[in-house]
């Protein structure tokens, strides 16, 4: 195509974006907006990486009193009151999440599953509780290592996936979503409501405005079966990163109920809640105390600064992690389409480019380690294409759907089995944990990488409050590779003040959130930026350009010709 042909398309590309996707239009939504406290984030971590550390952890720290709020409100007793009865009466609690949020749901899941295992060690009459929390995650567990373009666009496949399951009266489907309104949430949450279910939504962003605006969101929160928390955090530290401080209380909330269930049903706890509450309050700020405490940024900004240099040497990475895998690897999944960076890269793809960072376990092989990861079998889905056109699919949708059963989940080799290709030069093997004792393993695997590093948090004697589901450990990895991951991404210039640049538009919300920030950046309407969004999709694929972002190329083409 010549400069004219491809300036026609990208018109026409545009204008069906525009007149066709008004509903994920979505700047009118808080967990979108900039946050203030980080503005100046990016520059600040190529200068000085503490302080780019110390500036997104102060996000952070803004949670702890939205965390006593919450927790102290009536509508999470209303919440826990619900799932208590719900686990009583032999119902199931289902957490309904898509990317971020469907990663801490497994990670909620996995803690259940661990706290009724010990629960039942200790002579507890336990394990029929073993599967009554479960996670659901939009397009399976295959897309907790990568996620699959459009599937969230869809509330058909989100009904699908929770018809699936059978849901009845007595169950609950509680729906995660920073941003109140995610397409294929919502359409779980429908089709639970649709079976009899209870619907509790868990929302960082006020759902009346989406309400007003969306039909997939009115049907769902003005049923009479549906409640919510709405937790008010505001902008993320990176803007529009829900994988941040929305997911974090999320988690933190769902987990604090979760845990008093616990209590309430095998400790017989049914006084005295307000003082459960009040060591949970504790907990969590205790937590985000830990991660903030001197020692423990000094060890993110020397792994970030190895990490930058190693990626800038044309090197990888590779965590090793055992109890903490699934917490590693939700961060590390989360940079392909938040940073454009090669996701991760199937064993037997030899023509693909590795991902900059990988995870492995040193004590399983891969398949053994995929179960470990979940504390149970991988549940993947693997619809026949005709599935996909029964709940209105479009064609070119489909055609992008690969290969997501388990014999693909097992096609990442996360177990102790060598990769040589990411042991050559300027390889860093990193081990992460929470405790200073390096297991000998690690230090055996780690022998064939050319660097070696430790990130742990080491934290002093009641740091961290101990729970059932480990609640407050894994909200610590979380906020330490969450932040650690964020600080490299700026010092390799992906960031901009606090704006996520290098975002890969592999979905309408994220075509919205691209189109926003180059509006933004470059001081033009939101029609136009969108316009040429398009149009340097078009460029870029026509001059073979795979090694940068099009929301990059365009800020940076607008600004040649200022």
């Amino acid at each position: 195509m010549n400069t004219d042909t491809i300036k026609k398309e990208a018109l026409k590309l545009s204008a069906e974006f525009l007149e066709n996707e008004k509903d994920y239009r979505l700047g009118f939504i808080e967990a979108e907006q900039s946050n203030e406290k980080t503005k100046d984030f990016g520059e600040i971590a190529i200068k000085d990486t503490e302080g780019g550390v110390r500036c997104l952890l102060s996000a952070d720290e803004n949670l702890i009193p939205l965390f006593d709020k919450t927790i102290c409100s009536k509508e999470f007793d209303d919440f826990y009151s619900d799932v208590l009865q719900s686990l009583k009466s032999g119902g199931r609690i289902i957490l309904s999440g898509c990317g971020s949020s469907g990663r801490l749901a497994i990670r909620l899941e996995g803690s259940w599953r661990i706290a009724v295992t010990e629960l039942c060690r200790k002579g507890y009459n336990a394990d029929s509780y073993r599967d009554k929390v479960m996670s659901l995650m939009t397009g399976g567990d295959y897309t907790v290592i990568r996620a699959v373009e459009s599937f969230e666009d869809y509330t058909s496949l989100g009904e699908k996936q929770a018809r699936d399951l059978g849901l009845c009266e007595k169950d609950i489907l509680v729906g995660i979503t920073a941003t109140a309104e995610t397409t294929s949430i919502l359409g779980t949450a429908k089709q639970a409501l649709s079976d009899g279910a209870k619907v509790w939504m868990i929302v960082c962003s006020d759902p009346t405005p989406s309400v007003e605006r969306l039909s997939r969101a009115k049907d769902v929160y003005c049923h009479r079966n549906c409640s919510y928390i709405y937790m008010k955090c505001g902008g993320m530290a990176i803007t529009g990163s829900t994988r941040m401080q929305s997911s974090t209380i999320e988690q933190a909330i769902i987990g604090a109920c979760l845990e008093m269930c616990l209590n309430c049903i095998f400790e017989n706890y049914t006084t005295d809640i307000q003082i459960r509450k009040e060591l949970l309050c504790e907990g969590f700020a205790k937590c985000i105390a830990a991660v903030s405490c001197k020692s423990c940024v000094k060890a993110i900004a020397e792994q970030a600064d190895r990490e930058a240099a190693i990626y800038k040497s044309g090197g990888l990475v590779t965590y090793y992690a055992d109890e903490y895998l699934q917490d590693v690897l939700s961060d590390t999944t989360e940079r392909s389409p938040t940073f454009c960076v090669p996701p991760f890269k199937p064993k037997s793809k030899s023509d693909v480019l590795p991902s900059w960072a990988y995870v492995k376990n040193p004590f399983f092989d891969t398949v053994s380690a995929w179960t470990r990861c979940f504390e149970r079998s991988p549940r993947c889905i693997d619809y026949p294409h005709k599935v996909y056109e029964n709940i209105g699919f479009k064609e070119q949708d489909i055609l992008k759907i690969p290969k997501i059963d388990f014999n693909a989940l097992c096609e990442f080799d996360i177990g102790f089995e060598r990769n040589t290709e990411r042991e050559e030069k300027n390889s860093l093997a990193t081990w992460i944990g929470l405790e200073e004792e390096i297991p000998t393993r690690f230090n055996l695997l780690s022998d064939c990488y050319e660097n070696v590093s430790v990130m742990v948090l080491a934290p002093g004697k009641g740091s961290i409050v101990e729970t059932r589901m480990k609640i407050f450990e894994h909200i610590a990895i979380k906020l330490m590779m969450n932040t650690m991951s964020t600080v490299t991404m700026a010092k390799m210039g992906r960031i901009l003040g606090n704006y996520m640049v290098y975002v890969n538009i592999s979905n309408k919300k994220l075509v919205d959130r691209a189109t926003r920030i180059i509006s933004e950046l470059c001081d033009i309407e939101y029609d136009r930026a969108n316009y040429e969004l398009y149009l340097s999709k078009l460029l870029m694929e026509k001059n073979g350009i795979t090694n940068s972002s099009v929301v990059t190329e365009t800020i940076k083409r607008l600004r040649l010709h200022e």
